[in-house]
């Protein structure tokens, strides 16, 4: 949908709310630079989890106010789960040059990313729907739960030891992998159908 498509009367809000879904971008950037302080301390610590925070409402509150403003459009449907992508593997890369994240859990996010871009280019071509699915949701709440307690690791793991680190890196990624099956599935239906008599 081209912007001068948009009714006019909410071109307005669609601005405003495209603005706050791409703000997730910067802000992770923020809160990797954050984290790559050395000597970290309780205000930094304060800092990193309020931008964490603030990315995470911004992913809920964009998609809320588009629905309850009725500027519900293609832009945004394109550009949530953009923003989405970009913000979730800064974040994961960060940690994982602090040390907090094995670094194998960005990677994984950004080969799951690029692979479900590709299956939804070949759903969008064979007319299927490319709208996120439950897994792509499971999965966001696990990065988004993990991360949390990921940057709390060093307060905690004097007396847990660094085990919770690797079961939460691991579950991440296991997750993160598993939410691509989905979309490989249902790509890999849709283009079956050129090789099918």
């Amino acid at each position: 949908m081209k912007l001068q498509r948009i009714p006019k009367e909410i071109r307005g809000n669609v601005l405003r709310i495209l603005l706050l879904t791409l703000s997730r971008g910067p802000l992770a950037v923020v809160f990797a630079l954050l984290l790559l302080i050395p000597d970290q301390t309780l205000p930094t610590l304060a800092a990193s989890l309020a931008v964490l925070a603030l990315i995470e409402i911004t992913d809920m509150a964009d998609g809320f106010l588009a629905r309850q403003l009725k500027a519900v459009t293609e832009w945004g449907a394109m550009l949530d789960p953009y923003a989405d992508s970009v913000s979730r593997i800064v974040v994961y890369w960060g940690m994982a040059m602090a040390g907090l994240v094995l670094p194998a859990v960005p990677l994984v996010m950004a080969i799951r990313d690029v692979t479900v871009a590709y299956c939804r280019i070949t759903l969008s071509k064979k007319g299927r729907s490319v709208a996120a699915n439950m897994s792509g949701k499971v999965k966001a709440w696990f990065q988004g739960v993990g991360a949390f307690l990921l940057v709390l690791g060093p307060y905690y793991w004097s007396h847990t030891g660094e085990w919770p680190r690797l079961a939460l890196s691991w579950i991440v990624l296991l997750v993160t992998a598993a939410s691509m099956v989905q979309y490989v599935s249902a790509a890999y239906s849709a283009a079956a159908e050129d090789w099918s008599d």
